[in-house]
């Protein structure tokens, strides 16, 4: 148990120093400039569903029958908040083309300030897509998904099986948007 504990806490620290403490790449923004045509109903606010690692089990197979898309995020990442735009123009892009897009919070579940700060976020984004928030300790959250670093997307057949993990786990070959679309096309390309 104790070194489960340690290889968690090793995966944070990686995801942190690795995937979390870049700089800002040229061309990306965080906060919405006010270019989109979409316009959301006043007073709209997205919502975080708590959802335990069996839940988010359930909640993958209750979605098959079409493509997923997951964006593992958390607000602490800034690479995490970098690419989250374009998740929300990918989810726009395909909404009529059976691609579901959510995003998965790996914020702690028990500093408040956290989850305002990712409804926050998540509202002034206008991620009108399922947001989740891992309800389980970060350590364990991290473990149990596989990851050793965020930002992650895993994408998902109509099958339900995993086709795409793109991850921040290996610092020497970060996966870029290019990669998610291309990922995309492929899928439906398939299909």
């Amino acid at each position: 148990m104790r070194d489960r504990c340690l290889i968690g806490i090793l995966a944070l620290s990686v995801s942190v120093a690795v995937g979390c403490g870049r700089q800002p790449e040229s061309g990306h923004a965080a906060a919405d400039d006010g270019t989109s045509d979409f316009v959301e109903p006043a007073g709209w606010q997205a919502t975080l569903v708590p959802v335990t690692f069996e839940a988010w089990q359930e909640e993958l197979v209750s979605m098959k029958g079409q493509a997923v898309v997951v964006d593992m995020w958390a607000t602490w990442c800034l690479p995490c908040i970098e690419r989250f735009p374009h998740m929300v123009e990918l989810a726009q892009k395909y909404a009529d083309q059976r691609v579901r897009f959510v995003s998965l919070c790996l914020d702690d579940r028990d500093d408040e300030d956290a989850i305002a700060l990712a409804q926050r976020f998540l509202t002034e984004q206008r991620a009108r897509f399922p947001n989740f928030l891992m309800d389980e300790v970060v350590t364990r959250a991290f473990e149990k998904l596989d990851l050793l670093g965020i930002p992650a997307v895993f994408i998902y057949g109509p099958d339900g099986s995993l086709r795409y993990r793109l991850t921040g786990d290996d610092p020497n070959n970060q996966f870029t948007d290019a990669d998610v679309d291309e990922a995309i096309e492929e899928l439906l390309a398939a299909s």
